[in-house]
């Protein structure tokens, strides 16, 4: 081995020994001061990626579905300690022009089905805290915001201040999946959004952004059912069309 070699792996111990002592000294700053906040990032270890926002739409979904849950991830810096830690959160947004209200489009966080989960539990240093959202017919004509941030308890404090809050918006209207153009136009044609719905009800598909998750054979698949059951649906009821009933919905070949 040269001794150009020999530096470089000399190097590469140095910087993990100090990457390893930051670690450390950054978890002994907080050892007795823990504190919260929104992880943003992806993190390939627990399979999470997270943003600064969720956007959810119940236009994607059956239309029997009249509630759903989306995951907020909230981690601490410091040890974990051997018992469940609470967390609070507030919504910051209430009573604004398009603000969620709590038991109209969403579960309360101090009603007992999510209140239970507002935890850090013990032995951890995170958690994913469960946002459960209720369709509502106002979201037919509106997006709802909800803010969301993190609030100093007994427990944490505040670790990052560009990282105690988070966005989520639902609604239930419809707009074409940002890759309508680029992927799913080849099997079913220019986008309407009572073709939407037909697929979603009578093909079965909910998850129009993860394309790629389909083989090929199922995507031929999904085409030729919906032409099926397009005409199955024509034949006992009148011909179904776009809302301007002009339009006709109709699949290619």
């Amino acid at each position: 081995m040269n001794m150009k070699n020999l530096s470089y792996i000399i190097l590469f111990l140095l910087a993990g020994v100090c990457m390893s002592s930051c670690q450390e000294k950054v978890v002994m700053l907080y050892e007795n001061d823990p504190r919260l906040y929104f992880y943003k990032g992806t993190d390939y270890t627990n399979g999470i990626t997270q943003r600064d926002s969720i956007v959810y739409s119940f236009y994607t979904k059956e239309t029997t579905r009249m509630r759903d849950t989306v995951y907020v991830n909230i981690r601490t810096m410091g040890l974990p300690e051997d018992y469940a830690r609470q967390i609070t959160l507030k919504q910051t947004n209430a009573g604004k022009e398009n603000a969620a209200v709590a038991g109209t489009h969403y579960v309360a966080f101090d009603d007992n089905e999510v209140a239970v989960s507002m935890i850090i539990p013990a032995n951890a240093v995170m958690t994913n805290i469960p946002i459960i959202l209720l369709r509502d017919r106002s979201m037919k004509f509106a997006e709802y915001r909800m803010e969301l941030e993190i609030v100093e308890n007994e427990e944490f404090g505040i670790a990052l201040e560009t990282q105690k809050t988070f966005l989520i918006k639902v609604s239930d209207m419809t707009a074409p999946p940002a890759n309508w153009n680029t992927t799913w136009n080849y099997y079913f044609g220019e986008w309407g959004p009572v073709k939407m719905r037909f697929i979603i009800d009578y093909v079965g598909i909910t998850d129009f952004d993860n394309y790629s998750k389909y083989s090929s054979q199922e995507l031929r698949f999904f085409k030729m059912k919906a032409n099926q059951k397009l005409e199955e649906y024509n034949a006992t009821h009148p011909v179904l069309t776009e809302d301007d009933g002009i339009t006709l919905v109709e699949f290619p070949k």
